[in-house]
């Protein structure tokens, strides 16, 4: 018989599994190899250097509201850079998505900028990592934070954050998320954020 903390160790593991395939996913969509911070090397199919770019930050949140549904939200800034004859914009991109039950990207919808690089939930500054919220969480909003910064990568799950620095970031999110699902006309999105 299986106990209780084998079922949470296997869930956290499959959990860790899922944000692998959502990260390869996500990059092959945006047709860079990972997600990390710093230069990446672009190769083509024969695997030759065809460009080099470079990401200053990348985050991810998985946004989960019972009863009503889930999907992804993210951020990526690209640094300028130059790569041989290549010249790679400044840019910020910013998209939403679900995914299949195996990883895969589905109902994609992002959108760049290559002048207005405020990024709200970027700018945020202060969580209150041991206080996000005492109550009992038995069904609300889940998120899962992943964070790609230089040296740095960071993973945050919370339930019903209601801290006022938590409630603050969770506003900015919705804030985006409402933003991007009604430009992407996806009703599914839509209600997530509603």
């Amino acid at each position: 018989m299986t106990d209780r903390t084998d079922v949470i160790r296997n869930d956290k593991l499959n959990q860790f599994s899922l944000h692998q395939k959502v990260i390869s996913n996500l990059s092959a969509e945006l047709g860079i190899p990972d997600l990390r911070s710093g230069k990446l090397t672009i190769r083509d199919e024969k695997d030759w250097r065809i460009n080099e770019k470079e990401i200053d930050y990348c985050w991810l949140v998985n946004v989960s509201r019972s009863f009503v549904g889930w999907c992804w939200l993210f951020s990526l800034k690209f640094n300028e850079s130059d790569f041989r004859d290549k010249k790679n914009p400044e840019e910020l991109i910013q998209g939403i998505f679900t995914i299949s039950n195996e990883g895969e990207i589905d109902k994609l919808f992002k959108e760049s900028r290559s002048q207005d690089f405020n990024d709200n939930v970027k700018n945020l500054t202060s969580y209150d990592l041991f206080d996000a919220n005492r109550g009992i969480t038995l069904d609300g909003v889940g998120y899962e934070y992943l964070i790609f910064a230089p040296n740095t990568e960071i993973r945050i799950s919370l339930n019903n954050p209601n801290s006022e620095n938590w409630k603050t970031w969770e506003r900015e999110i919705f804030s985006l998320g409402v933003s991007l699902a009604q430009k992407s006309g996806v009703t599914e999105l839509k209600e997530i954020f509603e």
